[in-house]
């Protein structure tokens, strides 16, 4: 029997493609919002749990692909400290597909009324926090009823991919979207998949690592790992994971490590190495990577590479999602009813 997490999974694709139509006049008048702000604008998001990973994706899209630099705010400095930071030449980026969450919901409210420039990406575009912000962004993705987000999540970084267009004329990154709903079902129905033996490692605590826009799928494939596969994983950069966490490493501690085809990939390599020379079991997953012989002993799973970096890591975070299903039900859990958690979770 198939699981709803891999069902809603598996039907990203064409969710995508209903995403890129729906939004065709929201993103003009986005756009026009954006380009009115000016260059210099400062950009923060606010999310929680997968939707947080997304904003982790755009920082490093918007920083890559439009020169920006975007901050993270801390819901509880408004919610449990009460305190109101001036904001009003911001653009606040509110992320969250139920668009229930009470803290964001509090947050994009004192944002607009600082006079900052509020827009919400969620897949309810009834919910509260569509309500409150000035522009709404429609993941389109259908409803979603596994606890653990799948396709939202991916419909989250296309969205924000397709954010970053607003700022910089990346022709490129607009076409390699506007593909990836095809991409997507290529690789569903026409590529082997990635099964739950890509993660056989993981039977005691690990890690996950990653850089770039490759960082947000490292921290919500730990997420999954923990939330699904019941099993304990971390996620960290692979440069402050060389810090104080390296203590952790011992042999035959699992390291799933995201290696992206862009300039991350040679300190990401230089650093697997490091901990194969500790002892580590580590697993390079990425896009066209060297064949294993080349790697000093590393396991490398190569995977199709697409039209762009940003879509290459959504690309792999698909990729994921079907190997951490799989684990899980080989583990004996039920992916889409994990223990102690709901689906939708509203902190202050």
């Amino acid at each position: 029997m198939t699981t709803r997490m891999r069902a809603e999974m598996l039907e990203t694709p064409e969710r995508l493609a209903d995403q890129w139509v729906a939004n065709q006049a929201s993103m003009a008048t986005i756009a026009e919002h954006v380009r009115a702000r000016g260059p210099a604008t400062p950009w923060w998001t606010v999310a929680r749990g997968s939707s947080a990973h997304a904003a982790t994706f755009f920082s490093a899209a918007a920083g890559l692909g439009a020169n920006r630099v975007v901050g993270e705010i801390t819901p509880s400095l408004f919610t449990v400290y009460d305190r109101r930071p001036p904001l009003a030449d911001a653009i606040v980026l509110a992320i969250s597909q139920s668009g229930a969450g009470e803290d964001i919901n509090a947050v994009v409210e004192a944002s607009a009324a600082s006079g900052a420039l509020t827009l919400a990406l969620t897949n309810d575009p009834s919910s509260s926090l569509a309500r409150s912000a000035a522009l709404t962004f429609d993941l389109a993705m259908g409803e979603e009823t596994a606890v653990a987000a799948t396709k939202t999540f991916l419909g989250t970084l296309a969205a924000a991919a397709r954010l970053v267009t607003t700022m910089a004329d990346d022709r490129s990154l607009d076409r390699a979207l506007a593909r990836l709903p095809d991409t997507l079902a290529q690789r569903r129905d026409d590529q082997p998949p990635l099964d739950a033996a890509a993660l056989a490692g993981f039977d005691r605590a690990g890690f996950v690592l990653g850089r770039g826009v490759g960082l947000a799928v490292a921290r919500e494939v730990a997420l999954k790992f923990k939330e699904v596969c019941v099993t304990p994983a971390e996620s960290f950069s692979a440069a402050e994971f060389i810090h104080g966490p390296l203590t952790l490493v011992s042999p035959g501690t699992p390291i799933l490590m995201i290696c992206l085809d862009d300039a991350t990939r040679p300190g990401i390599m230089k650093t697997a190495r490091r901990l194969v020379d500790l002892g580590a079991a580590v697993t390079l997953l990425g896009p066209n990577l060297p064949a294993a012989k080349d790697t000093d002993g590393l396991i490398t799973i190569s995977r199709p590479a697409t039209d762009n970096v940003y879509t290459d890591a959504i690309a792999i975070a698909f990729d994921c999602y079907g190997a951490l299903e799989a684990r899980a039900v080989a583990l004996g859990y039920d992916p889409d009813q994990p223990p102690n958690v709901r689906k939708i979770t509203s902190t202050y």
